[in-house]
């Protein structure tokens, strides 16, 4: 425990928004990576030859890696905290990609970035990131949320196109090596430095209660408990999984997770497939970053104000009509139409970033929600891996990607149908006028 006349609690402000500043820039490199793999993947379709179906299941593997590794990071920040587990996530992530840059089969590529990278990133991405806003924020978590995410698009409309720089002018091999020393460099220092597991070891309560800094947030509306015996469970993962909560909202994160993940890493692909400039179709990628960074605080905002089934519900509605642009892209070659895509994109796909976890963390928040969360969170990981092979595959066997992207509008369909049945408004939700139920923490 740090202490009384530790720096953090003489700031101006909540410590909290330090840990959302580290993992804000984590997550711009991290997921840097991630989205990096849409151009990586014309790159080596080019020099090898490899199937679209095959290579894209390189990615396929990387998710459910990150995903399975999830799972046991959100167990380990429960048990031996942040600080420990983020800096090791940065080192392997390096590695993995250090050894990815000397491929030549590729069932090295599966090795190398599949798994090793895909483990390193699942420690230092995305369940250390909500299991850290879930305990340092309760009021104004869908914004904290929001502001942390936001770095994913930082890392996608800095790094995306850089790679493809580098690609172009240097090789794929050294662009590898460079984003592995950014992820060495940016990741394990920072994070070994400022990350803190939870207010209580600053004797700090969450949004910065009982201290002078809770002036970031006096304006937060306070959630409001709706049903206070399940609120009141100390839920763990095996209690947690036999609800139909648990299973339902692990549905949505897979349908709404597929329709994004099939979209970031063939949208690039296809785009060169219909004729359009390759730096052109890697700029979309880094635009569709950078449109999603006020997206998904805008998205997190509204969902503490509107609640967290009507803002998901917007949200896959820009999704819907990005799906219509990327289909007329290929029919009508107007290249005003693909900046117009990419910004659809954005903000339909951002709207997953804030409301899918704080969603989790209204149902079942507590002292075990990291390792809940990481459970639920597989469901990104096959999301993401099936929606990647799938798209391959459909293009393999008709030469078009218009029937998987078809399918990628029903799978959006299905996510927001099973937001609704999961229902966390019916745990916690947004007060109304004249509430006078339960104040949420």
């Amino acid at each position: 425990m740090s202490p009384p006349t530790s720096w953090r609690t003489r700031l101006p402000f909540f410590y909290g928004w330090v840990v959302v500043g580290s993992m804000f820039l984590a997550l711009a490199i991290s997921y840097g990576v991630y989205y990096s793999f849409s151009v990586f993947f014309v790159a080596l379709l080019q020099e090898f030859g490899w199937s679209r179906a095959a290579t894209a299941g390189v990615f396929s593997l990387f998710v459910l890696v990150i995903s399975a590794g999830g799972a046991v990071a959100g167990t380990l920040i429960d048990r031996f905290g942040p600080a420990r587990v983020v800096p090791v996530g940065g080192v392997l992530l390096a590695g993995g990609l250090a050894a990815t840059s000397g491929l030549s089969e590729l069932w090295q590529f599966y090795l190398f970035f599949g798994i090793a990278a895909g483990l390193g990133l699942s420690w230092a991405g995305w369940v250390p990131c909500v299991t850290l806003v879930n305990r340092w924020f309760a009021d104004k978590r869908g914004a904290a949320m929001g502001i942390a995410s936001a770095g994913i698009g930082l890392g996608t409309v800095t790094v995306v196109p850089l790679v493809q720089q580098m690609i172009s002018t240097i090789g794929w091999r050294s662009a590898f090596l460079a984003l592995a020393a950014l992820s060495l460099l940016l990741i394990t220092p920072q994070a070994a430095y400022l990350l803190k597991g939870s207010p209580g070891e600053l004797g700090l309560a969450p949004d910065g209660g009982g201290k002078r800094s809770q002036a970031a947030g006096r304006a937060s509306r306070p959630m409001v408990v709706v049903d206070p015996k399940w609120a009141a469970r100390p839920w763990s993962v095996a209690t947690a999984a036999t609800t139909h909560r648990f299973w339902l909202l692990g549905a949505t994160m897979f349908f709404g997770i597929l329709t994004n993940q099939m979209l970031w890493v063939h949208q690039a692909a296809y785009l060169v497939d219909h004729g359009y400039d390759r730096m052109l179709a890697a700029s979309m990628v880094g635009l569709a970053g950078l449109a999603s960074m006020p997206a998904k605080v805008f998205w997190g905002s509204l969902a503490d104000r509107v609640g967290r089934e009507g803002a998901y519900t917007m949200g896959v509605a820009t999704m819907l009509l990005a799906i219509g642009l990327l289909i007329l892209t290929g029919i009508l070659p107007m290249v005003w139409l693909v900046p117009l895509f990419a910004v659809a994109f954005a903000s339909g796909y951002a709207v997953t970033a804030p409301i899918l976890p704080v969603s989790v963390a209204d149902v079942f928040g507590g002292r075990n929600f990291g390792s809940i969360f990481g459970v639920i969170n597989l469901n990104t990981g096959l999301g993401a891996a099936v929606g990647a092979w799938l798209a391959g595959l459909v293009f393999d066997i008709s030469g078009s990607y218009v029937a998987a992207f078809l399918a990628a509008a029903g799978s959006s369909v299905v996510s927001v149908i099973c937001m609704w049945l999961a229902g966390p408004r019916r745990v916690r939700r947004v007060p109304r006028p004249g509430d006078k139920l339960i104040l949420a923490r």
